[in-house]
């Protein structure tokens, strides 16, 4: 046995005592080869686990994001994923009291952006803009699929519109998908009435904004669970629906198929994407990428 086979199964040993790492090796029914093969997941997660323990809240928070804590998930494959904490979450809830959010993703720093400060810099941004301005006004109904490169101002003129439509004391919902799906994931594991209602509450809303569509990782849950039972109930219902995204819908098919031998995989993602389309019209926001500039 060489220095680093050794290094790991010791590394094991001690990671596998850990009832938090042992659950879920235990739940996976994971073998002891599988978690050495990945150590460096499993070890990652126990260290940034082990920063929430003796928490004193989240002003002393130790993790490089106040609030944001990285536990492990698997859908075939172990991988990491990062997800608020009950004390984030219940900050968040606190704070949402005070404004029309259903739940907001969005950074403190933008809070105060809005339809009427936003910038303007191109002619490509001013039409997005008078379409969010629709929105906000009550003369469009229908939502938005924006699609563009990495940096254009999607995620930007959303979150200005996000807090305008707040303002106006809308029920609105600013989700990141990615952290959503992951918070959405650890609830429905270890609250699932928090789940029930986290869910009610955006299925209901009267504006969702989901950010950067298709950047999630895929999984029944995600796509079938999460996404569609959203989508599903909001294109009953005609309730405006906003994506940003990087992925043409051809591609996000791609995305949501994920095992591409299985047929029924091939469907469920094919009625997503066909929701998807009744909620929303394609604006493609082209442009440089302005966090460059």
């Amino acid at each position: 046995m060489d220095r680093v086979e050794k290094y790991n199964r010791n590394l094991y040993e001690r990671l596998s005592k850990d009832s938090e790492i042992k659950d879920f090796i235990n739940k996976h029914g994971l073998s002891e080869d599988y978690v050495i093969g990945h150590i460096n997941l499993f070890n990652a997660c126990y260290e940034s686990l082990a920063l929430c323990r003796d928490c004193d809240g989240l002003a002393s928070c130790k993790q490089k994001r106040k609030g944001e804590v990285m536990s492990l998930a698997y859908d075939g494959t172990v991988y990491q994923e990062l997800s608020y904490c009950d004390k984030k979450l219940k900050q968040m809830d606190d704070s949402r009291i005070l404004n029309h959010f259903i739940y907001s993703d969005i950074p403190k720093e933008f809070e105060k952006l809005s339809l009427d400060n936003i910038p303007l810099p191109d002619d490509e941004i001013k039409k997005l803009f008078l379409l969010c301005f629709d929105i906000l006004s009550g003369q469009r109904n229908k939502g938005l699929y924006i699609l563009g490169d990495l940096g254009v101002g999607k995620t930007y003129m959303c979150m200005a519109l996000a807090n305008s439509l707040n303002l106006k004391g809308e029920s609105t919902a600013f989700v990141k998908c990615t952290s959503f799906i992951n918070n959405m994931r650890r609830l429905v594991v270890n609250d699932s009435a928090s789940y029930d209602r986290t869910m009610a509450k955006i299925k209901e809303c009267k504006y969702l904004i989901l950010d950067d569509l298709g950047s999630e990782s895929v999984s029944s849950f995600s796509r079938d669970d999460v996404l569609f039972d959203l989508l599903d109930y909001r294109m009953e219902h005609k309730l405006c629906t906003v994506f940003t995204t990087n992925l043409p819908k051809k591609d996000l098919y791609l995305h949501y198929v994920y095992d591409k031998n299985d047929n029924s995989s091939k469907m469920r993602a094919k009625r997503l994407i066909e929701r998807i389309g009744v909620l929303s019209d394609e604006y493609v926001l082209s442009g440089n990428n302005k966090r460059l500039v």
